[in-house]
């Protein structure tokens, strides 16, 4: 028998590299009572922990305030949600996000134009254009986890089997390309503003050529 388990999808802000580490969460993954999401760069981690009932403590690394923020909530928002997101409480910034994969995506690309607003409105203007100039963390992790996610759904087609391809994809100023490894397709995608990014988040399945 095989048993369907709770799943969600989680993500959160890297204050160190402003990456979105993102990881699927299963039930069974909280069999050990504490699950712990860690970033690339190796300098920020994020975990949920079983506290008594069925609740759930968050701590969260933040952006803006040098210590973690600690929250608790339910399994049922944790796990029934279709998109819940946790702001810092001193800066309004959202740091943690929860619920569907795409909605998760959708919800850090519209979080990242609502703080790239929010500078332009301070007048910090250099960060606005060393952005332009080089890849956003952020888009790029989120692009890679609907990538694949349609590379898990079968989703992805080029010159192999289905399902037997193997993608990689990198961005350069605003230019994400999937490119196969074994059979050399590829696909060059143009992200450089919010609606193109959107755009893709609503992609059902990916064609290379």
């Amino acid at each position: 028998m095989i048993i369907d388990q709770k799943k969600t999808t989680l993500a959160y802000r890297c204050p160190h590299c402003g990456a979105v580490p993102t990881s699927m969460v299963g039930a069974f993954s909280l069999s050990g009572n504490l699950f712990k999401l860690k970033c690339s760069c190796g300098e920020s981690f994020l975990t949920v922990e079983k506290t008594d009932g069925d609740k759930l403590r968050l701590t969260v690394p933040c952006v803006v305030c040098p210590k973690p923020h600690s929250y608790i909530i339910s399994n049922n928002v944790f796990f029934g949600s279709d998109i819940f997101v946790i702001p810092c409480a001193l800066s309004g910034v959202d740091i943690c996000f929860i619920g569907k994969e795409r909605a998760v995506a959708d919800a850090v690309l519209r979080s990242n134009e609502e703080i790239m607003k929010s500078l332009g409105e301070a007048g910090i203007d250099e960060f606005k254009d060393e952005a332009k100039n080089d890849y956003d963390p952020a888009l790029f992790d989120m692009v890679s986890y609907v990538i694949s996610d349609l590379h898990d759904e079968g989703k992805i087609y080029c010159g192999c089997e289905n399902g037997d391809g193997e993608y990689l994809a990198t961005i350069d100023q605003g230019t994400v390309r999937v490119e196969c490894k074994k059979c050399g397709a590829s696909v060059s995608l143009e992200l450089r503003d919010s609606d193109a990014a959107h755009e893709f988040l609503g992609k059902t399945e990916l064609h290379l050529k």
